[in-house]
């Protein structure tokens, strides 16, 4: 059994000196808290949120509780380890290829207990799993493997459902719409989807001509609430052919301020029986396959892809110049960092890549920092000057 699972064994007194003795100070609170999910819930969120997995559920039945724990404990180990490799690597193969080929208790970092119960011969409880993420891109690189592991910025999914009775984004037992809630709420992938949540105030402010129109007040409205950088509008117009129920499916995406971007799936024609929904529950695994892979694609982390890159790095302080190169360290698709030259206005580096240049911005971005190319000088600089 993985150290990680031994505090599994003791009191909650024992649990907190486990907890101190290895280091762990971002659970000690958790486990005093151990009774208040809510406050769990924030505080245990792993380092690298990506390489862990929150509030895996366990209710397992033995011979003894001892049993149960053990066997419901595993169990749920190996459900977070799934979780993450999905999240990291797109290819179900390979997915399928590491778990074969490594245990997770060789990458298990620290076990989170959020509530349990030990009943006679059952043992009831939600864990929250954290894997080392130094441990696992080592072990994935020596694979041979591709991954991605950065998310994206928040993005604000709207799906609207058009019939002949007209547009809607909040009806209440349509399958489009409540599919598309249902689905967000359960994704745990690289994207990160928002969305609305139903209320009168939303209902009759965001209605669902205005979104189907794409009006630019009302997404970068819907934007701004739920604090996001992008909207999805992801429509299904229903139409007959005689007897026949016929959809067309458009998702467009915005920025937030509601301008168009781009147009990332439409598929016409799809057939519906009287009350067969699962032509578009297929329709809503496609769109989110689309969006994932596309995130995927652009954020590859791929060591038989390296390059370098020559940067300028401009500061006004030698705190900013640490904090610079620190945020460049925490950037997985950037291998290393190589200081050529250093002066008062700053000082440039050199970059060992692991990544395309889209997965540097990226990455960069989610630091606070943008590349600039002028032709002349490449430059990395904070997001904001940039803007």
């Amino acid at each position: 059994m993985h150290p990680a699972l031994i505090f599994y064994k003791f009191s909650k007194f024992i649990t907190r000196k486990i907890c101190r003795a290895n280091g762990l100070v971002i659970i000690v609170m958790i486990c005093l808290t151990a009774t208040s999910p809510a406050i769990a819930k924030i505080a245990s969120r792993c380092d690298e949120p990506v390489f862990g997995a929150a509030g895996i559920a366990i209710d397992k039945v033995a011979a003894t509780a001892a049993e149960a724990q053990q066997i419901g404990v595993d169990a749920a180990a190996q459900t977070a380890f799934h979780q993450v490799l999905t999240r990291l690597l797109l290819s179900k193969a390979d997915q399928d290829e590491f778990a074969a080929a490594h245990s997770y208790d060789a990458f298990t970092d620290f076990v989170h207990v959020i509530e349990e119960k030990n009943l006679e011969k059952r043992y009831i409880a939600r864990l929250d799993f954290c894997f080392d993420a130094e441990r696992m891109r080592t072990a994935m690189q020596n694979a041979g493997l591709q991954w991605a592991e950065l998310q994206s910025p928040p993005i604000l999914l709207l799906p609207v459902w058009k019939d002949p009775d007209g547009a809607s984004a909040w009806l209440k037992n349509n399958s489009w719409i409540t599919g598309w809630q249902d689905a967000v709420d359960h994704y745990k992938g690289l994207v990160s989807l928002r969305r609305l949540p139903h209320s009168l105030t939303h209902e009759r402010r965001f209605r669902g001509a205005d979104l189907l129109a794409a009006d630019p007040i009302k997404l970068a409205a819907a934007a701004r609430i739920a604090e996001a950088e992008q909207v999805l509008v992801v429509a299904a117009t229903l139409d007959y052919e005689g007897s026949k129920r016929v959809v067309d499916v458009e998702v467009r995406l915005f920025d937030k301020t509601g301008q168009p971007i781009a147009t990332i799936f439409s598929q016409s024609d799809i057939m519906l029986g009287k009350t067969d929904a699962k032509p578009l529950d297929a329709t809503m695994q496609a769109i989110l396959g689309r969006i994932e892979g596309s995130w995927h694609s652009a954020n590859l982390i791929n060591s038989s892809a390296a390059g370098y890159l020559l940067v300028d790095v401009p500061v006004t302080s030698v705190k900013q110049w640490s904090d610079r190169l620190a945020a460049l360290r925490q950037v997985a698709v950037i291998k290393n960092v190589t200081i050529r030259t250093l002066d008062t206005n700053g000082g440039s580096v050199l970059l060992a890549l692991v990544g395309s240049r889209e997965a540097l911005q990226n990455a960069l971005a989610s630091q606070g920092l943008a590349l600039v190319d002028t032709g002349d000088m490449i430059s990395i600089i904070a997001q904001s000057v940039g803007q």
